[in-house]
């Protein structure tokens, strides 16, 4: 149940971050527009009028602004990470090389020579 709710919540914060909001918005005023359309005209009429884009309402308009606004500010951002990375003066460092060690086998595996006592002591059995 949780897996589901967290895989929600990321699939709701992606699409908020790709603009999706911006379609649920346009979507909202399309029904809208219909819905208010379709009390002076038929119904088919009333979508005709509402996709043609002759006919926005208010909230399309606020919305094709807010988005030109918001691509704007994302076109100057850019530009100003293009102009940042084309920088001749930028230099990457090597990274400083340390020796590592690492653990160390021994020249000769050693054995045990001596044999188990038999019967096991008494005091470790307590």
């Amino acid at each position: 149940m949780w897996r589901r709710i967290a895989l929600v919540c990321v699939l709701f914060a992606f699409l908020l971050n790709c603009g999706g909001h911006w379609y649920v918005l346009q979507g909202v005023a399309w029904v809208n527009m219909i819905r208010d359309y379709s009390q002076m005209v038929p119904l088919a009429q009333a979508v005709a009028m509402t996709f043609s884009g002759k006919y926005p309402c208010p909230m399309c308009k606020a919305i094709a602004e807010e988005r030109q606004t918001e691509n704007a500010k994302f076109c100057s951002f850019s530009k100003e990470l293009k102009k940042i990375s084309a920088c001749d003066d930028v230099r990457v460092l090597e990274p400083t090389a340390r020796p590592v060690t690492y653990f160390e086998a021994l020249a000769e595996p050693r054995f045990r020579n001596d044999s188990p006592t038999t019967p096991p002591p008494r005091l470790a059995l307590l």
